[in-house]
């Protein structure tokens, strides 16, 4: 029974990626409406004026216990190409971040491995290393004098597989006419199984993110400022 109230949680959390919720802006008066249309018994006028304001603390109560938190959910978090994107610190970074399974490997193998064609940037040529992780993400990385390059590529129609978090606003752009998010201050990055489950061994802070989506496809680029930069090695994956 303690195992299962421990794993609760995390259940209630993969469940609730599947689960669309819309709470209309008029709740409030909604309820004001149902309550008032409900058939009462005749009352004295005291009565009707108590029930009059039970009613409004009822409807203030829903407006303010439920609307504004879901409502907020639903506006501080979006999905782009598998990408979950909330606002929030979100889970603490660990000091060496790896993904399930993760594993180096040279391109070609990579590519009979995930099953998709790996891009490789002109602008920063070949990457020093290649690897791929639960058999779904490749990851490019270079080293570079202002810090260490990485990029990311996966298919985006496969749900959830990324969980961004970021105090900051994510930028909408675009890359040679392709949809593209640009997040300036730091994010938070953490990976999300197959099962639905977040690996908190993955959580790594980056700054710097382009994320954009070709053909199905999704890549992420970090560690290249400033955007223009970052537009132009994206611009030249082939």
């Amino acid at each position: 029974m303690a195992d299962d109230a421990r794993e609760l949680p995390e259940q209630l959390r993969v469940l609730g990626r599947g689960l669309s919720v819309h709470v209309p802006d008029d709740l409030a008066d909604r309820v004001l409406v149902g309550i008032a249309d409900t058939p009462v018994k005749r009352r004295a006028p005291w009565q009707r004026w108590v029930a009059a304001l039970a009613a409004l603390i009822v409807a203030i109560g829903v407006s303010v216990a439920i609307s504004a938190p879901v409502r907020a959910a639903i506006i501080n978090v979006f999905g782009f190409g598998g990408v979950e994107v909330r606002e929030g610190p979100g889970p603490s970074p660990v000091s060496s971040p790896v993904l399930p399974g993760e594993h180096r490997i040279d391109v070609a193998t990579a590519q009979q491995e995930v099953g998709f064609r790996i891009r490789i940037p002109s602008a920063l040529g070949a990457p020093e290393s290649v690897t791929v992780a639960d058999g779904r993400v490749v990851s490019l990385h270079y080293r570079r004098t202002a810090g260490p390059v990485q990029i990311d590529q996966f298919e985006g129609n496969l749900g959830v597989m990324w969980e961004k978090f970021g105090m900051g606003p994510a930028l909408r752009t675009t890359v040679d006419g392709h949809d593209a998010l640009w997040f300036e201050d730091p994010v938070t990055l953490v990976y999300v199984d197959a099962s639905g489950h977040r690996r908190t061994e993955s959580t790594r802070l980056t700054s710097g993110t382009l994320v954009w989506i070709v053909d199905g496809m999704t890549f992420r680029l970090d560690g290249i400022r400033p955007l223009d930069a970052a537009i132009a090695v994206a611009h030249s994956m082939s």
